[in-house]
């Protein structure tokens, strides 16, 4: 989304005076830098938010209001309050649900139907200052975090802009947001990652599409670890049970594996290092049989 949001406040004509990117032990910093330095930005180096360094750098722009579009770290209050109007924020989820790093993943996860992008006030928390605009979204019923991540990204700078260009004119609104538990939107932890054989094939799948193609659904078949890119919910079942996360059936082009509720059948995957293939290829290759365990 930063990439996209410098761009799309450049090609607006937005005064950019000064650009935070990652800190530099990020894994991104070197790219992030070059990227903004290419375009004849003033990149602001810094080791830590709250230096004083950088606190009276930022004063010095007299920055109206600060963008945050992708920014994993706290803002400190003495950095928030560097600024006449504060930090706006553009998150991808309809605030207060799906607060947290990966709302993309947890909305196709848990069926919803709906997602969107709020731009907010910022406060020294993670997505709960006063929400300023929204805009809904729907979610395809073949929609992957993918298509999500690069439809709310563009869908955010648009609404972005609309702000800025009010904001020009007139006082921003502040609508606090309510109280209360929310569904979140964390990122996924590293055991999260793995396919659950024991929900329903329905689940399966929605989840394989949840983390295609930055994260992708793991699992592993005779100890090889194996990444399921595509799967489909089978349209028949067979009389005959299997126990959950084994293989049930195995036909010339795909083979079926049994879950709480259903069979899955995955259609694109990565078999360890072997090789990317379809369901037909890892039937050739791998020769599965009835029986034989996904974990």
């Amino acid at each position: 989304m930063a990439y996209v949001g410098i761009d799309g406040l450049l090609m607006s004509g937005i005064n950019i005076v000064g650009v935070l990117g990652p800190k530099k032990n990020h894994t991104l910093y070197s790219d992030f830098k070059s990227f903004i330095i290419n375009r004849g930005l003033n990149y602001i180096d810094y080791d830590e938010l709250d230096e004083p360094q950088l606190i009276e750098k930022i004063r010095g722009l007299d920055v109206d209001v600060a963008v945050v579009c992708s920014f994993n770290y706290k803002i400190p209050k003495v950095l928030l309050d560097a600024t006449k109007d504060g930090f706006i924020n553009v998150h991808p989820s309809m605030l207060p649900k799906y607060r947290g790093g990966n709302p993309y993943s947890r909305v196709i996860m848990n069926g919803e139907t709906e997602t969107g992008v709020t731009i907010h006030f910022m406060n020294e928390e993670f997505d709960t200052g006063d929400i300023i605009a929204q805009k809904a979204y729907p979610i395809h019923s073949k929609a992957t975090m993918g298509t999500i991540f690069n439809e709310l990204n563009f869908l955010g700078i648009e609404l972005l802009l609309k702000v800025l260009q009010s904001y020009e004119v007139q006082e921003l609104p502040r609508i606090k947001q309510p109280e209360g538990n929310f569904v979140s939107g964390n990122s996924l932890s590293d055991s999260e990652i793995f396919v659950n054989y024991n929900k329903s094939a329905e689940e399966i799948e929605r989840f394989v599409r949840a983390l295609n193609p930055f994260i992708l659904a793991s699992t592993t078949f005779r100890g090889n670890p194996m990444k399921i890119m595509r799967a489909e919910v089978a349209s028949d079942a067979f009389s005959i049970p299997h126990p959950a996360g084994t293989v049930s059936k195995i036909e010339d082009d795909k083979f079926f594996i049994a879950t709480a509720k259903g069979l899955i059948v995955p259609t694109i995957i990565q078999f360890g290092s072997f090789f990317i293939g379809d369901s037909k290829d890892f039937i050739r290759i791998v020769n599965p049989k009835i029986g034989e365990e996904f974990k």
